[in-house]
């Protein structure tokens, strides 16, 4: 099983404006661990250090301390560390009311067992909160698209994890879960917003965006990633916003 990440800034940012997150930041080199875990999660970036928030959420959930059937008894530890990562911070006063409201994210994780012990050895669990996506590849067939599944569905108000427990109430009941089947040579695209609602546009109208993703990176056969989406951009065929890819490919 091997992973590699690829993102970018909204055009006219710098690195250090990066809002989403992922992880692994590395291609799991354990080959014998049962249970492989994969998450990305985008910042809303109308809140302050929803960065931070997002890197949270993204590590939490692939060092298995976010239940992937049940998110909302395990923020309450992630809520404390935001609140006091960010009040050690020398802020303006209208900086702290942005951080008294709190950050705000959208989350997409992913567990790949690879667990004999199973009554299905090769079963995959995800969690979704927002508008991130999972795509599971089997060839040239898209098996699955998750937990949105058409460019219609994407909106500027997606629910969204907040640092602030008030916020959460109600948006808890709109997680989503589902669960599947591997086999070697599936491939997973976890993509941020911008990036999932092109991916879907592009199927609906009979393309196969799954063929650029797949060979994207150092090792493909088309332009670097950052590249790749400038052009994008420049065509105005996706929204400029921080774009994440993590793509999973089980071998």
């Amino acid at each position: 099983m091997s992973a590699q990440a690829f993102w970018v800034v909204k055009a006219g940012n710098s690195d250090s404006e990066y809002e989403d997150a992922y992880c692994p930041k590395k291609s799991p080199r354990d080959q014998d661990k049962t249970c492989f875990r994969f998450a990305v999660a985008d910042g809303a970036t109308e809140t302050s250090f929803s960065g931070i928030w997002a890197k949270q959420l993204v590590r939490s959930f692939c060092n298995d301390r976010l239940d992937v059937t049940s998110i909302g008894g395990g923020l309450r530890d992630l809520q404390q560390r935001w609140s006091m990562n960010v009040r050690r911070r020398p802020l303006p006063w209208y900086a702290e009311e942005k951080v008294r409201i709190g950050a705000f994210a959208a989350l997409l994780g992913v567990a790949l067992h690879d667990d004999s012990c199973l009554e299905d050895p090769h079963e995959w669990r995800a969690i979704g909160l927002g508008d991130s996506c999972l795509v599971q590849m089997r060839g040239e067939e898209v098996l699955v698209r998750f937990p949105l599944d058409n460019s219609a569905s994407f909106t500027n108000r997606p629910h969204l994890l907040s640092s602030n427990p008030a916020y959460n109430r109600q948006v808890i009941e709109h997680l989503c879960s589902i669960k599947g089947t591997w086999d070697h040579g599936d491939v997973f695209y976890l993509m941020t917003d911008a990036l999932a609602c092109w991916f879907m546009r592009e199927v609906e109208e009979g393309r196969r965006p799954w063929s650029i993703l797949r060979d994207v990176g150092p090792y493909g056969e088309i332009k670097p990633f950052r590249e790749w989406v400038g052009e994008l951009r420049a065509d105005r065929a996706i929204r400029n916003d921080d774009v994440t890819l993590l793509r999973v490919v089980i071998e």
